[in-house]
């Protein structure tokens, strides 16, 4: 595994009312907390340096934006990030948690660009953000141009838990609107195994792995 030196992990501070996704209304205590605090506790402990950003998502949008990215720009101070890694809620078009939607978009792109290592991971962990054409497709489509230094961007292709969802996808794909699956051809039960397991860290470890070490530890 190739750890990220310096991350910059993003997440709500509050939770939202109970709804279809949500219905005990702890999305943020019970899932988006706790997965932070985990990434945060286990590359901390490689040596690595993380930075963390919990926002205040009961502020309006464009205040909520303008939060995550001076405090991106800040943490940025001594280094380019390896890892920009957010945990709250997606959807195809944008991650409501954070404010963050198709017109706001190039905000964050250009972000990634002033303050991201050419190889730089995007991992998102929100519902269907990883979708067919959905938002980590259009994240990785704007950086096109570090394609071929490593860089990449991970989603989920569907509703589920924020951090244990195993339909994870992986951006650029050539220019393909669908994303390639991360879980390596033949192991896909072993894969959904992992990340269901509470005890496992795979999930927090993937996007900093080949797909050969996630297939000979699966």
């Amino acid at each position: 595994m190739d750890a990220p030196q310096r991350s910059f992990v993003f997440y709500p501070m509050h939770n939202q009312a109970p709804d279809v996704h949500n219905p005990q209304g702890n999305d943020a205590t019970g899932a988006f907390h706790p997965g932070a605090a985990m990434y945060e506790k286990y590359y901390t402990k490689l040596g690595c340096d993380v930075t963390m950003c919990k926002f205040d998502n009961h502020l309006p949008g464009d205040q909520r934006r303008a939060q995550i990215l001076n405090a991106l720009a800040i943490g940025a101070a001594d280094g380019w990030y390896d890892a920009i890694v957010y945990f709250g809620h997606g959807y195809k078009d944008g991650m409501p948690s954070a404010g963050f939607a198709l017109k706001s978009i190039d905000q964050l792109t250009n972000a990634i660009w002033s303050y991201g290592q050419y190889s730089v991971k995007v991992v998102l962990y929100a519902c269907t953000c990883g979708i067919d054409g959905g938002y980590a497709w259009r994240i990785s489509e704007a950086m096109k141009p570090w394609a071929q230094e490593g860089y990449g961007v991970y989603g989920h292709a569907s509703a589920g838990h924020s951090f244990m969802n195993p339909q994870v996808r992986q951006y650029p794909n050539g220019g393909a609107v669908t994303g390639i699956k991360t879980a390596p051809a033949g192991k896909i039960p072993a894969w959904i195994k992992a990340l269901g397991d509470p005890k496992s860290t795979l999930w927090l470890r993937f996007p900093f792995m080949s797909e050969e070490e996630i297939a000979a530890e699966l």
